[in-house]
């Protein structure tokens, strides 16, 4: 593995770990604050610090990036929006597992679309995660509830989002392609954020600081983060990437979130470790794109 690759796989590292702590952050801000607003707020808070940035560089997002931030804001809103709302009726844990599920898909959208077809290494360490993933969060079989369907819509939108971004990433600014990403983000949802803005005004204390995670964390560094890996990395190692992410949240879960432990939950932990040890181990050709997508 290269130099490039081992920074491009710390950056997405540090990027789940950082998502991984927004499940239980919002499980609890969703309680006071809609999610609309929630979205739109953190998001376009995001955007305006990013487009501080471009302007003291002078730089004006390109036609492409413009385009990239686009289509990769408007999945990225809807994935967001669909979690949030889920997390509403389901736990923190089956919203992690919903969404790592979802996202392993990555793999085969990418296949799909992007002619990057998963080698036997990634698609075994792919199924590994699924196991894990189910082994970390499920609770009472494979049942699933209005909330869960709904978190299960979101996760599917992350993982196009990953391979929209696996179009952009390497040939843009990434800090331009997250500034307009971030803006399309929250601007969609800016209009039905409105009538309820006013709940802002009351976050004070604990949710307050859960906003400026959810702000600083969850929508500045880590998307900054994800798009440099996607400079360097193909989107099913991507996708596997993101089994981290439940792993993450099960800590904050367990520590912060007060959730009840189950053995079983480190052992779909250590099943998801053990899928990105392997891949990431020593990749191989056949688990890079079998055709450029840049």
């Amino acid at each position: 593995m290269s130099g490039e690759e081992r920074r491009a796989l710390a950056a997405m590292v540090l990027a789940t770990l950082l998502w991984g702590g927004t499940f239980v952050a919002i499980r609890d801000a969703v309680a006071d604050v809609p999610p609309a607003l929630l979205v739109s707020a953190r998001f376009l808070g995001a955007g305006a610090l990013f487009a501080l940035v471009l302007a003291l560089r002078r730089h004006l997002p390109t036609r492409r990036e413009m385009a990239g931030g686009a289509l990769s804001g408007l999945l990225m809103v809807g994935g967001f929006f669909l979690q949030a709302l889920g997390l509403r009726s389901t736990s923190a844990g089956s919203s992690a597992f919903l969404t790592c599920a979802g996202t392993l898909l990555a793999a085969f959208w990418a296949w799909l679309l992007l002619h990057e077809r998963p080698g036997a290494r990634l698609t075994i360490g792919l199924a590994l995660a699924m196991v894990g993933a189910a082994l970390l969060s499920l609770h009472g079989g494979f049942r699933l509830g209005a909330g869960e369907l709904i978190t299960l819509g979101g996760a599917a939108l992350f993982a196009l989002q990953v391979v929209a971004i696996a179009r952009f990433a390497a040939t843009t600014d990434t800090i331009a392609l997250v500034c307009v990403q971030s803006f399309v983000a929250g601007g969609v949802l800016l209009p039905f954020a409105l009538p309820s803005a006013g709940a802002l005004g009351t976050l004070g204390g604990a949710n307050l600081a859960r906003f400026g995670y959810l702000l600083l964390a969850g929508s500045t560094v880590a998307p900054l983060l994800q798009v440099y890996a996607q400079r360097t990395l193909p989107a099913g190692r991507m996708g596997l990437l993101f089994a981290l992410e439940p792993v993450f949240a099960l800590v904050f879960a367990v520590t912060l979130g007060a959730e009840r432990f189950e053995p079983r939950w480190w052992l779909g932990a250590g099943l998801i470790l053990f899928a990105v040890v392997m891949v990431e181990w020593k990749p191989v050709a056949t688990d890079a794109p079998v055709l450029g997508s840049a």
